[in-house]
């Protein structure tokens, strides 16, 4: 009965003796495909002809407002994209994580890449999420962890590059002493919550932050069922349906070997 996720076949868990070396090819990959759509992107941004005009209109919710919630429900739009202001891309490039658990400092680092084009108006260098993924303590890696604490270590320290720190969809054998030599680039003046707190937040509250000040990082809680998961959107309807997919299979295996032990 094969219903594993394809995304992560390889991945093995810590006290496995092969864990951190069963994937090396498809790490390759995944990097060598990360790296070549990276340095093949060639975004117009402050080159565009609009560009300042686009600019003024990414900021105009920052020069009219305070802070996110001042922004009366009234001005909140059907419709809100950061990639299309006036034509202008504010976001940078997704980028290919591979068989590793780092989706939270991925987004990280590309949130903080939008927060710098939108605040100074020019291109960012990409940051690295293998410096933070290998030299903060307060997260676990390809294993999973808090973007949340990223903002605090990028607050107490500083972010770098992926020039000098680039992925390699692993943190196993790699140590933060590699990169002591990285010139920092940015810091995060003020990690929170979208909220009073956690658990505080709304989807009006979220659209307003996303207006003001840029992306925001997300946590979704995924049920072991979501491992699963192959395509499409997953709903409570299609949770229900995968639960009796499963049990579908598992009564028709059981009864294939049921049969063949008689």
């Amino acid at each position: 009965m094969d219903l594993g996720w394809k995304a992560d076949t390889c991945k093995l868990q810590k006290h496995h003796p092969s864990y951190g070396s069963h994937c090396e090819e498809a790490l390759k990959l995944a990097q060598t495909k990360t790296r070549t759509d990276l340095d093949q992107e060639e975004k117009v941004f402050e080159t565009a002809e609009n560009f300042a005009e686009a600019w003024a209109e990414a900021k105009k919710y920052q020069e009219k407002y305070p802070d996110a919630n001042s922004i009366p429900d009234s001005e909140l739009p059907a419709n809100f994209d950061w990639r299309n202001i006036k034509g202008v891309d504010f976001t940078s490039k997704h980028r290919d994580q591979g068989h590793c658990g780092s989706c939270y400092t991925v987004s990280f680092t590309q949130i903080a890449e939008m927060r710098l084009k939108l605040k100074y108006g020019k291109n960012m260098p990409i940051l690295s999420p293998q410096f933070l993924m290998t030299c903060n303590y307060m997260n676990e890696g390809c294993d999973g962890g808090w973007p949340f604490f990223h903002g605090f270590m990028a607050e107490n320290g500083h972010l770098v590059t992926e020039e000098c720190a680039p992925y390699t969809g692993k943190t196993k054998g790699d140590s933060c002493s590699n990169y002591q030599q990285c010139e920092p680039h940015s810091k995060i003046d003020n990690t929170y919550f979208v909220g009073k707190g956690y658990g505080d937040s709304s989807e009006k509250k979220m659209m307003k932050e996303i207006m003001r000040n840029g992306l925001v990082n997300g946590e979704l809680q995924a049920p072991h069922i979501f491992s699963m998961y192959q395509s499409g959107v997953l709903t409570k309807t299609g949770i229900k349906q995968l639960h009796r997919k499963v049990l579908q299979l598992a009564q028709t295996d059981a009864s294939r070997s049921k049969k063949i032990v008689d």
